[in-house]
């Protein structure tokens, strides 16, 4: 039906749309509460300043993952080991996309900078034996990156000369973050903590550790940051196999030092499981995997184990080798050869993230196990080259833009769209 000026006439009782520049703040944040996943957020935060604005504003965010539960997993980090004690390059990385039926999280994956090539072309260096970013730590959807050669770079606090190691701890609802650098030095570990809210450095207290301390890089687990040694580079120097680990409380900032109760062999990390009493260790042995617990003795007791393999069938099928190789190796046939190993790599809201392969072959299969579903998910990673240094889950999160006061007024002034890489942000030291 035509309206007399010569437009469609409307239907009885229809109202007019109002124009989405003219709902308010209170009601467009209403409106982004109703979206289905962290992934969607995103993708309408960088619509333009306004919806930025709105979509970052911290009491939403935190309302959103209360709503929606915890950020998406995105995918994997991978990393080749440094072929030294200190590397002189940035080791190759590999990202392993978690496949998902959400399209704009399978976008997220496909387009995020994880290899930081558009970070390194913003801001270019030179002068340094290493000429190259190094990624540090992650949380929170947050690279930390570094610059220069391990035991030379610039610190705004006075570290000794020998290298720091770090661990990122983001707060999830709005970007803040907080970067701890520790070092073993003549038989202690000193270690400071950065603040993004105040822009500062503040000592920790010292902690006596026994030599030898060589230390990883740190990780976070729930309220905890923590640290393993590396024994198994150690071993080749000392004789002495104990695999310990630092811990550092964030809300007390107490340290505690763990000697793990498993052999040094073993793959394990840290977790902070408030159903056993927070602080936990989880293991792996043979394929099965357990959960540690402080007894009343301040001792270490297995609360809780599963076996892979009688669990699962399917990593069983995954385990053995074909009937092909069995006739053509036939007393030959190697072990090693079969996915044998679980390598732990975290624990985050149930579910542990594991990585199953074996020695030979380059490829594997990265785990997600729910503690209380006991489902698995299984990712191929179809990789022609080994990656068996550091790795670790990466999550699906929004957070306001990394932006220092005096970025912050220029883009204001300018009026130009900040606008982060698939929300993939960098925190450079």
């Amino acid at each position: 039906m035509e309206s007399p000026e010569g437009g469609r006439k409307k239907p009885n009782g229809a109202a007019a749309s109002p124009a989405v520049a003219s709902i308010g703040d209170e009601l467009l944040g209403d409106i982004f509460l109703r979206l289905p996943d962290t992934a969607t957020l995103a993708r309408a935060a960088v619509a333009c300043k306004r919806w930025r604005r709105v979509a970052s504003d911290p009491p939403l965010l935190r309302r959103f993952h209360s709503l929606h539960g915890p950020p998406p997993l995105l995918g994997f980090i991978m990393s080749e080991p440094p072929p030294r004690a200190f590397s002189y390059e940035a080791p190759d990385r590999l990202f392993v996309p978690a496949p998902s039926r959400n399209p704009h999280l399978n976008a997220a994956a496909a387009n995020a900078d994880f290899h930081c090539l558009d970070f390194a072309d913003m801001y270019p260096r030179s002068g340094s034996v290493i000429d190259d970013w190094l990624l540090r730590g992650y949380d929170g959807g947050l690279l930390l990156l570094s610059y220069g050669f391990l035991e030379y770079e610039e610190l705004a606090f006075d570290f000794e000369f020998v290298a720091v190691h770090y661990a990122l701890l983001v707060d999830d609802a709005d970007a803040s973050f907080r970067v701890v650098g520790a070092q073993f030095w003549n038989g202690r570990v000193r270690a400071a903590i950065f603040s993004s809210r105040t822009g500062q450095w503040a000592p920790l207290p010292f902690l006596r550790a026994p030599e030898p301390w060589r230390m990883r890089g740190g990780m976070r687990a729930g309220r905890f940051a923590y640290w393993q040694s590396n024994t198994r580079l150690e071993r080749y120097i000392y004789s002495e196999e104990i695999e310990r680990s630092l811990v550092l409380d964030t809300t007390t900032m107490e340290w505690t030092l763990i000697q793990v109760p498993f052999s040094a062999k073993e793959s394990y990390c840290v977790a902070d499981m408030a159903e056993h009493g927070g602080l936990c260790l989880v293991a792996s042995k043979d394929q099965v995997v357990q959960i540690w617990v402080r007894d009343n003795d301040g001792g270490w007791v297995i609360k809780k184990q599963i076996s892979l393999l009688k669990q699962f069938v399917l990593l069983k099928r995954l385990r053995q080798v074909s009937k092909k190789k069995r006739k053509k190796k036939k007393k030959r046939l190697r072990q090693d050869e079969w996915m044998k190993r679980v390598r732990i790599l975290a624990v985050r809201d149930g579910c542990v993230y594991m990585e199953f392969w074996s020695i030979t072959k380059p490829n594997s299969y990265l785990l997600v196990l729910n503690w209380e579903t006991m489902k698995l998910r299984v990712i191929a990673n179809n990789t022609t080259d080994k990656y068996r240094g550091p790795a670790f889950p990466f999550f699906m999160t929004w957070a306001p833009p990394l932006l220092s006061p005096a970025e912050q007024q220029r883009l204001l002034l300018q009026g130009d769209l900040f606008q982060t890489h698939c929300n993939t942000c960098y925190v450079s030291m």
